[in-house]
């Protein structure tokens, strides 16, 4: 039975797991755990798993179990059950390629600090676990890890215990709240613009043109632009670029490219060298090339040579002065850059720091993915491009690598679609706070209820059902409302459909909060024990 509550182990799971798939199995464990030994300083306590198996099936505390859990509160014995018995949809195959990857050892090298025992011995050792428990019935819920860990006792650092579900519980409560506690902080909301209407195609033909080009270090990227008939040298159209995301492609956000173009904009949309589907699946292969640290950073760049390459080829009927930038996760930090928001490695250092906190237990995929190398810095902090004028960023990965101060000195309007149900690019974390320092008084957050990190995304039905999230199609069609409304707005002197009040928009189960600007204090108010980092 899959238990579909959001509780922590369904948050820190598929933030371990998501998204990797492979053909590696896995056999039967010779040994496998039978005792848990909580430890906390120079203090000890067994309990046999056995014991948690029963508390996590019934609820009943046994004679075993009691001294232990009488130093817990109900509602805390209540969040431990549920952690216990929450079960994922994970096979071996998932498990062991995402184990193999960089930020599938560092995510296993924070998960270990849980376990009292050196590095060498618990990293193997709980890799195994994961794997064999993935493996009992193509399920994996933290009673199955537990009885297949490959030592007869094992060992838990309290204190990193402790930290982790302090840190999952503060995010991930107030993450499930987030249209309620919102909304009594900056006033009822309206009802906002009409999405279905706005995501209607509109008459403009428009002919789709691939083509590739030499980046400036030598590399071939993979483009491709829709011109609309409506495009000529007296009525230049507006270019918006598309930045796609981590692992996926071009394809992915070209559905809302089609609307656009059908309304007169030119559209164009590139893989990146490095990040696209098919760069990762060429170095997984061994065919492509392993990029440096922190290569992704220099993903602005890209984009801008793309402007570059569209004024070249299409300059007499494109105006690449007032360009508009749609970007998701990665992509999302990519247009972010683009507008102006400058890198700031002290920041960068900073909240990487609790990865190294042997008590601390960081498992918040954004900031594992960026803190890979922390040390190893590009010089350049700007990537602004002048050209963009607009930006739409989705389920964007924002935090450490901007800060407060850097995001302040933008001068280029954002839209920041974050949804509640994002589990690998957490919408506290890398959109709410974020969004609390940007400057400029026309950007705007989409609070997206029960959205996803995939709720957006074309070409992605290998991925679990309940980690799409609810109907697709709906989202693709808020999407493309929100960009016709935002760059109509803003690269067309439109209407400003927003306002400066709250709004509801969007249908179903998707319904969505679109906010004016609010400040880091008044997010303090929905959730006082609010924190940057863990």
């Amino acid at each position: 039975m899959i238990v579909r509550t959001p509780v922590l182990l369904r948050a820190f799971s598929f933030g371990l797991f998501a998204g990797v798939c492979g053909l590696l199995g896995a056999g039967p464990s010779v040994i496998a755990a039978e005792t848990i030994r909580f430890q906390f300083n120079q203090f000890s306590r067994e309990v046999s798993i056995k014991s948690l198996e029963e508390f996590s099936r019934s609820g009943v505390v046994g004679p075993e179990l009691r001294p232990t859990m009488k130093h817990l509160k109900p509602s805390t014995q209540e969040v431990f059950r549920s952690a216990l018995t929450q079960s994922m949809p994970l096979d071996p195959s998932r498990v062991a390629k995402f184990l193999d990857t960089p930020i599938g050892q560092s995510s296993l090298q924070q998960l270990v600090k849980v376990l009292a025992q050196p590095a060498e011995i618990a990293e193997p050792a709980l890799s195994s676990a994961l794997i064999l428990g993935s493996a009992k019935d193509g399920e994996l819920s933290f009673i199955d890890v537990l009885e297949a860990y490959p030592t007869e006792i094992l060992p838990i650092n309290v204190a990193a215990l402790l930290s982790l579900g302090r840190q999952l519980k503060r995010q991930f409560n107030f993450q499930n709240a987030l249209f309620t506690q919102l909304t009594p902080m900056l006033g009822t909301p309206s009802e906002g613009p009409t999405l279905s209407e706005l995501a209607k195609p509109g008459q403009v033909s428009f002919t789709q043109i691939p083509f590739q080009f030499q980046g400036k270090d030598g590399r071939n990227i993979t483009a491709v632009v829709y011109l609309p008939s409506s495009a000529t040298p007296s009525l230049p159209a507006s270019l918006v670029v598309i930045a796609p995301g981590l692992n996926t492609d071009m394809n992915a956000l070209l559905y809302a490219g089609k609307q656009l173009a059908s309304h007169g904009y030119a559209v164009a949309s590139l893989n990146f060298p490095f990040t696209s589907n098919t760069a990762l699946k060429a170095m997984i292969k061994g065919t492509g090339q392993i990029p440096a640290p922190n290569t992704w950073y220099f993903q602005p760049l890209s984009v801008s040579e793309l402007i570059d390459q569209v004024q070249s080829r299409w300059g007499e009927r494109v105006n690449t002065n007032e360009v508009g930038a749609i970007g998701q996760s990665l992509g999302g930090y990519t247009v972010m850059a683009l507008a102006g928001a400058e890198l700031d490695w002290k920041h960068l250092v900073l909240g990487c720091a609790p990865m190294d906190d042997p008590v601390t237990v960081v498992l918040n995929s954004a900031v594992v993915w960026q803190c890979v190398a922390p040390g190893k810095v590009v010089k350049r902090i700007s990537f602004r491009d002048p050209r963009v004028k607009a930006a739409l960023a989705i389920n964007p990965v924002t935090n450490p690598i901007f800060s407060a101060a850097s995001l302040g000195d933008m001068d280029v309007p954002i839209m920041m679609i974050s949804g509640t149900n994002d589990i690998l690019s957490p919408p506290i974390s890398q959109q709410l706070i974020p969004f609390t320092g940007l400057g400029h008084p026309d950007s705007r957050l989409v609070m997206q209820h029960k959205g996803t990190h995939f709720s957006f995304l074309e070409g992605v039905s290998d991925v679990p059902e309940f980690l799409i999230g609810p109907d697709q199609a709906l989202a693709r069609t808020e999407l493309k409302g929100l960009a016709k409304a935002w760059f109509d707005q803003h690269l067309r002197a439109g209407l400003d459909p927003f306002g400066s009040a709250p709004l509801l928009a969007g249908d179903g189960p998707l319904k969505m909060l679109v906010l004016p600007p609010f400040t880091r204090e008044q997010l303090q108010q929905a959730d006082p024990g609010l924190r940057e980092f863990p």
